[in-house]
């Protein structure tokens, strides 16, 4: 059940992971999106075109192709997101399910059956035993099903928490790629393509 109380905490959540990566305004769009990881590959599109698109880094061949290759890596992004997706939101059909558990409901009912008279009184454990193994598997195979939730649990993948890592990551990225540029350019040179001037 997804109520205000599990809202409220995950909320709390995203917002320690991306502490000190986006500024207010920027952190709460994405704290309102309804749909997260989404919203943070547009916003590293949008940085990307406002960075790479002003200026002098618009003529720039070598700007150019960089920005190319990093709104490419971006817009990939989307792919392994669309792919969670897919795989979240197509179930096992349901007679599938159904004949599944039934089937196994009919061996592990058989068993004692049919190895009463060979197993004697180590039928009841040795049952108990098949059916613990077997509703086991049935169990891992319900959880394997649903890999991705609102509430991730350590078997489940946090789909925010990798995209909050990812952008932390693409942040250092370009505050080094920004120090290295201001650190080489000429003094009294224009704006270069991450806004640091002189």
């Amino acid at each position: 059940v997804w109520g205000p109380a599990q809202s409220v905490r995950r909320a709390d959540l995203f917002e320690s992971m991306c502490y000190n990566i986006f500024d207010a305004p920027t952190m709460e769009l994405l704290s309102s999106a309804a749909h997260r990881p989404l919203a943070m590959v547009e916003h590293a599109q949008a940085v990307l075109a406002s960075q790479f698109l002003s200026g002098s880094a618009r003529d720039n061949v070598a700007m150019a192709q960089l920005y190319a290759s990093l709104l490419h890596s971006a817009k990939g992004l989307g792919q392994p997101l669309g792919g969670c997706e897919r795989i979240q939101g197509t179930p096992l059909p349901y007679a599938f399910v159904v004949h599944l558990r039934s089937f196994l409901l009919l061996v592990l009912c058989g068993i004692p059956v049919v190895y009463a008279c060979d197993w004697r009184w180590a039928t009841i454990p040795l049952s108990l035993l098949v059916a613990f193994g077997l509703l086991g598997i049935e169990a891992a195979s319900v959880e394997c099903e649903r890999p991705f939730s609102p509430t991730p649990t350590k078997n489940d993948h946090d789909v925010e928490k990798f995209c909050g890592v990812l952008s932390r990551e693409v942040t250092e990225m370009l505050e080094r790629a920004a120090a290295s540029t201001a650190s080489a350019r000429p003094q009294g040179s224009p704006r270069d393509c991450f806004g640091v001037g002189s």
